[in-house]
């Protein structure tokens, strides 16, 4: 993604940091369903290292490939892509192998770089390190297997498939202990305007059942449930 691309984006860090407390994968997937966009979720099994982490940002997508050998120069496309990530994005990767795409050190390199999270469809290591980073990592689970001679990061042309949905660079990754939502970038502010709007009719059909008015009528009056 080029430097116009980036600039285009609609939403700064401390806008990001913003919604990152008020925005939830279920609000944004809601809001996508009755766009007719009901593929826009990632399968389930992508869960936060620590439950407490949310990631909001820009999708940066890496394709891997699994490879039979270990190669004469290692991570010579993990290190590009390392070199490549920037402000206010969101590493999106799929491995199709069961060796740790992501650790410690990644972790490390991309959070000094200004990203905002890892959503890998694969296995993670380091676990114990990543943890006092307190950077957002999504994963299937773990594994110490290293990724040198087992997958490598290949040029593509910005669109993968992850866990079922296809991501492109730029569209807006929601990440929570709810899953991974995945919102296409010309949606992303129609998107993000009606999940804020859903979650304050939440709120006040919460505090009308607690008050004592019927759910049905509740769910009348604010449509949400």
């Amino acid at each position: 993604m080029n430097v116009a691309e980036r600039n285009a984006r609609p939403y700064d860090t401390a806008t990001l940091d913003a919604l990152s407390k008020s925005l939830r994968s279920a609000l944004v997937s809601d809001i996508l369903d009755g766009m007719g966009r009901r593929d826009q979720c990632a399968a389930p099994g992508l869960r936060p290292l620590d439950p407490s982490h949310v990631a909001v940002g820009y999708a940066f997508t890496s394709r891997v490939i699994e490879v039979d050998r270990v190669p004469e120069v290692p991570y010579i496309g993990l290190l590009r892509a390392l070199d490549s990530i920037s402000t206010d994005e969101v590493w999106v990767v799929g491995s199709p192998s069961y060796a740790a795409l992501w650790g410690e050190l990644t972790s490390t390199a991309v959070r000094a770089r200004g990203a905002r999270g890892t959503v890998c469809d694969g296995y993670i290591r380091d676990t114990r390190m990543i943890r006092p980073l307190d950077y957002p990592v999504f994963s299937r689970g773990t594994s110490p297997r290293d990724a040198n001679g087992r997958v490598e990061i290949v040029p593509h042309d910005g669109t993968i498939e992850v866990a079922g949905v296809r991501v492109t660079n730029g569209d807006l990754v929601v990440a929570d202990d709810d899953g991974v939502a995945f919102v296409p970038a010309e949606l992303t502010e129609s998107v993000v305007t009606a999940a804020l709007a859903k979650s304050s009719d939440e709120s006040l059909f919460r505090v009308a059942v607690q008050q004592g008015m019927k759910p049905s009528e509740a769910f009348e009056r604010y449509q949400v449930l």
